[in-house]
């Protein structure tokens, strides 16, 4: 597939921890994307148990609001999906974001953690980053790409994750499409070649769209996405010694919000925690 094969190639640009360093990560990520499996077997597991309230505003060639009821079904093939209504906590009749002028959203910005199922974790490639903190507590930060072949809706998503370190719960993901990945990789490298280069050179302009969702809703130790924003910019790489190098501007942004959460099931703390340190098999749910 020639999207998989020239996205594999830019990845190689990116620099390499070192053979000391890759040893240290390897365990600590290893023992992560363990838990995070399992992590994923919770949210698969509790998707059907909520519903709540989504406002989608946008900005940029034009501007709006609207909100929807938010839940999640299975469609006629068992496939888990959101479902966009108008009364609360029902499952009226489905509408859709487009038939009201928005222009982008992200569909079931609840199933990033699906990345990390263990069935799909080899179809991408994981990478530790330099860990965060939030507030006093640590963050380990992943990178994931796509192992070719690409296939849409399994793993054409690459990007950053931020987990923390001591639940093993998603904090937020930063997802880019293959395509925007690579321009984004382009343009990096383009910057940091500027200043070597002929000022008299056209610049060069890369459009890339990123995708960031924050899981801020916490319910008994389990995280649901909170808000998301898709934020797409224009940046101009000026060749030459110059103070800004890369001159960027926003074409368009939206903004997706979950509030007024309702849980008709729900495990609790205790079970999450054990199910996520591999202390047994999920229990039945509790109300």
């Amino acid at each position: 597939m020639k999207t998989g094969v020239a996205f594999v190639a830019l990845l190689l640009l990116a620099a390499s921890p070192q053979p000391a360093a890759l040893a240290a990560d390897a365990g600590t990520l290893d023992r992560t994307l363990t838990r995070l499996a399992r992590v994923a077997e919770l949210y698969r597991d509790n998707a059907l148990g909520f519903a709540c309230e989504e406002t989608i505003a946008y900005s940029g060639a034009e501007s709006g609001q609207v909100r929807f009821a938010y839940l999640f079904i299975r469609d006629e093939h068992a496939k888990l999906r959101d479902f966009r209504t108008w009364k609360s906590g029902t499952k009226g009749e489905e509408v859709d974001p487009r038939d009201y002028r928005v222009p982008r959203f992200l569909e079931s910005a609840y199933l990033w953690a699906f990345i990390f199922r263990s069935d799909r974790q080899p179809l991408y490639r994981f990478e530790p980053q330099a860990d965060e903190t939030a507030g006093d507590r640590p963050i380990v930060v992943i990178r994931f790409v796509p192992r070719a072949p690409i296939r849409k809706g399994i793993n054409d998503w690459a990007g950053f994750a931020r987990i923390d370190r001591e639940t093993s719960q998603i904090l937020s993901v930063e997802a880019y499409t293959p395509e925007d990945w690579n321009r984004l990789l382009a343009r990096d490298a383009d910057a940091a070649s500027a200043g070597k280069r002929d000022p008299h050179e056209d610049a060069k302009t890369y459009d890339v769209e990123r995708i960031v969702t924050e899981f801020g809703f916490d319910k008994n130790g389990m995280r649901f996405p909170s808000h998301v924003e898709i934020l797409k910019t224009r940046s101009k790489v000026v060749p030459g010694v110059t103070e800004d190098a890369v001159k960027t501007s926003t074409l368009r942004r939206v903004t997706q919000d979950y509030t007024k959460f309702e849980f008709f099931s729900v495990r609790s703390s205790e079970e999450i925690t054990r199910f996520v340190n591999g202390d047994g098999a999920l229990p039945g749910a509790s109300r």
